[in-house]
């Protein structure tokens, strides 16, 4: 969901911890949000639903109340994204697993492509869910420091177990367990 072109960055400290606030409360709330990534104008997620309807009727909920959460710690009012979140559903294993590594490295990936990219390019992305991640792969995990570090505002996930097949264990056949190096390429639906 993309934001309006005058609002707040959403990697901000207090904005993102407002969004990420909101997709607990969601979650606690039967929203079914699995993985995020926060990025500086719009959020990925990747959201479990029985139906369509379902997800449409969620996802209305959290974003609705994270416009109000960000717009309240941003001393601001009005529209907050920019149009209609768009939705797709993941139909394979290499699919979902792409998807995982796009929404674990997706701030990596940009600071290469534009020649920013530092040390910190190479941490765990405290903006994500990855701190929360349990399948990384045994021999390129992140180091446990990243872990305590990444997660320090909070002690418990913000997001949802997996509970389809697809998100949970199906994505492992398309290449295993996720490792810490590995960069994205842009999916085609995410293409814009």
């Amino acid at each position: 969901m993309k934001r309006v072109p005058v609002g707040p960055s959403f990697r901000a400290q207090r904005v993102h911890a407002a969004i990420v606030g909101q997709i607990a409360a969601c979650v606690a709330r039967g929203v079914r949000v699995v993985h995020y990534s926060v990025q500086h104008d719009h959020l990925h997620l990747l959201v479990e639903a029985d139906d369509k309807k379902e997800a449409a009727r969620r996802l209305q909920l959290l974003f609705s109340r994270i416009a109000f959460a960000v717009n309240r710690v941003s001393h601001r009012h009005g529209s907050l994204f920019r149009d209609r979140h768009h939705r797709r559903a993941l139909s394979s294993p290499s699919e979902t697993r792409n998807v995982l590594v796009y929404l674990f490295f997706n701030a990596r990936k940009h600071d290469i492509q534009h020649g920013r990219a530092t040390n910190a390019s190479f941490e765990l992305d405290p903006m994500t869910s990855a701190p929360w991640f349990d399948a990384w792969h045994p021999v390129a995990r992140p180091p446990p420091e990243a872990f305590a570090r990444a997660r320090a505002p909070r002690a418990s996930p913000p997001t949802a177990t997996p509970r389809t097949w697809m998100a949970s264990e199906g994505w492992l056949r398309a290449g295993g367990p996720i490792a810490f190096h590995e960069c994205p390429a842009i999916p085609r639906f995410l293409h814009r």
